[in-house]
């Protein structure tokens, strides 16, 4: 069973705990991972408009003056793009084809990108996030003390991520993302340079985990 790092709220470490087998040791998938970043990014991507070309608008086709004798160009259609209210040259085609992943899939992205960055020694825990006051020094100096530096995912309980001095102490401090467990998915943990997990958020994510000292 994987073992994480188990520090207190001052950033010292205070022994390990055991982590479940299917979500920090699970096999690495790299084919996996790299289906599970394609899909997540295409649906993060705005999607584009959709404009009718000149086939696909209906206005009529006689000719608005005769082709020769007036010196101008020869046209044959108002659907033309030259002209106002008609059609797109090259116009955007919509969303086109929607990427999915079965929802077992994901989980198991997450889980490959989860036991990766734990095999790596980049997933901590702390015992908890409560801030009795908004405090940005004191989140600060907790990341400092654990050696916690980059880009970094903090992941807590549902009510520590509700809990209005943890917002306000975190939201300055740049690069650090706080998230309420368990809304992770596999390319937040590839982003990520750590990720910080409260127990509560752990055992959201997990459904256990015990200390030892």
């Amino acid at each position: 069973m994987p073992q994480l790092s188990l520090y207190d709220t001052t950033g010292q470490k205070v022994g390990q705990l055991e982590a479940a087998d299917e979500v920090f040791a699970a096999p690495l998938n790299r084919d996996l991972l790299h289906q599970a970043v394609r899909v997540i990014e295409a649906q993060r991507t705005r999607k584009a408009g959709q404009a009718k070309t000149r086939s696909q608008v209906d206005l009529t086709t006689a000719k608005m003056y005769r082709q020769k004798g007036l010196g101008r160009a020869r046209h044959g259609a108002r659907s033309a793009p030259v002209f106002v209210g008609g059609g797109v040259a090259h116009p955007p085609h919509g969303a086109g084809r929607v990427r999915v992943m079965p929802k077992k899939a994901r989980r198991q992205a997450l889980n490959c990108a989860l036991s990766d960055k734990a095999k790596r020694g980049k997933v901590l825990v702390v015992e908890e996030l409560a801030l009795a006051a908004p405090r940005t020094k004191d989140v600060v100096e907790l990341l400092a003390a654990m050696h916690v530096t980059g880009k970094v995912i903090m992941l807590v309980s549902a009510a520590e991520a509700n809990n209005e001095s943890n917002i306000l102490s975190v939201r300055n401090i740049p690069k650090l993302v706080l998230r309420e467990s368990p809304h992770l998915n596999a390319r937040d943990v590839l982003w990520a340079d750590y990720l910080v997990l409260t127990q509560g958020g752990l055992q959201t994510l997990t459904g256990g985990g015990q200390a030892d000292a």
